[in-house]
């Protein structure tokens, strides 16, 4: 049986939208617009159109967020649509409340350090409402479409698709401007990637070991981790082996370090990061079936590969 919480994992995720777009909006009215920096997304297509053709910018967003909606709608599900429209109307309430307070703070006139701070918090907020199966609307929908079945990295989609903004907007902007805004661009594109790899990250142990059965026994008793079994044989002296494989939390690992030590020194061990593991264990948690016995039980029947010893054998082996 599966035992999961949808309805409270909902409301923390509803929780965590509402509060990353706080961030984003507390971000842009303390370092994007006062210091003039170029925005992408929506808001750059829309004056790239507007300076081509003369289209009102606000009536452009509303049409372009509207039909990007309904495409999320249609490929990404309707728990995408909810947290959208949530993260849609969050923002310019936080940004309505924050803007005439921040702007009056303005920290600094540095266009350097507001870039940098700006790509920080920018790709915090923006990689929570992303980790939470959300979207900021707009052009980050376009990137989760081809993530999901283009299996395109996120990072890299809202990356190209944000270059792009900026292209279009280099016919109409100063050089140095366009210059700062790559650099916006790769800080939180970089950041957001992190921020969907935290807690995540997993580390795969593989050993080569004689004592597989030991070690085995020692995990799941001290560690409470699956362990996978492979056979082995080694390369220069063609050898049979026993290869024990394991998946732990990079707190877990000192200790896995610390048991093959213990158990057998002379054990060759491999140990690689991974960025994401699925499964029983850690992206969800099922009953375990009782574990078959090692041992046969002493009633059991001797095997037709092992026979019993029998009498007559035993005077033969004394003769």
């Amino acid at each position: 049986m599966i035992r999961t919480k949808p309805y409270y994992r909902l409301i923390a995720e509803i929780f965590a939208v509402v509060i990353a777009n706080g961030i984003y909006a507390a971000a842009t009215a303390l370092f994007v617009v006062p210091n003039g920096l170029i925005t992408c997304g929506t808001a750059g297509i829309a004056i790239f159109v507007n300076k081509v053709s003369g289209f009102p910018i606000a009536v452009f967003t509303n049409i372009f967020y509207a039909v990007m909606f309904v495409v999320g709608l249609f490929f990404l599900g309707r728990k995408f649509a909810v947290t959208t429209i949530i993260s849609s109307i969050s923002y310019p309430v936080f940004y309505t409340i924050l803007e005439p307070h921040l702007l009056k703070v303005h920290l600094t006139d540095n266009l350097m350090l507001s870039t940098i701070y700006a790509g920080l918090l920018i790709g915090l907020a923006v990689g929570v409402v992303l980790r939470c199966g959300a979207s900021t609307g707009g052009t980050d929908i376009p990137p989760l479409i081809a993530n999901k079945y283009l299996h395109v990295p996120l990072s890299l989609g809202i990356w190209i698709f944000d270059v792009s903004v900026l292209i279009l907007q280099a016919f109409f902007s100063d050089k140095e401007q366009i210059l700062y805004g790559l650099l916006l661009v790769l800080i939180y594109t970089v950041l957001i990637d992190k921020v969907l790899l935290v807690g995540r990250q997993k580390m795969q142990v593989t050993i080569v070991t004689s004592k597989p059965h030991d070690l085995t026994e020692a995990i799941f008793s001290d560690l409470a981790r699956g362990v996978t079994l492979l056979h082995g044989k080694t390369g220069y002296l063609e050898r049979e082996c026993e290869i024990v494989m394991t998946v732990v939390s990079p707190r877990q690992l000192y200790r896995v370090q610390q048991l093959i030590r213990e158990i057998d020194p002379a054990a060759f061990t491999i140990v690689h990061s991974v960025a994401d593991v699925r499964g029983n264990g850690f992206t969800t948690v099922t009953e375990d079936p009782p574990r078959p016995s090692r041992t046969p039980p002493p009633d059991a029947a001797p095997s037709v590969e092992d026979p019993a010893p029998t009498e007559q054998d035993g005077k033969q082996n004394e003769e």
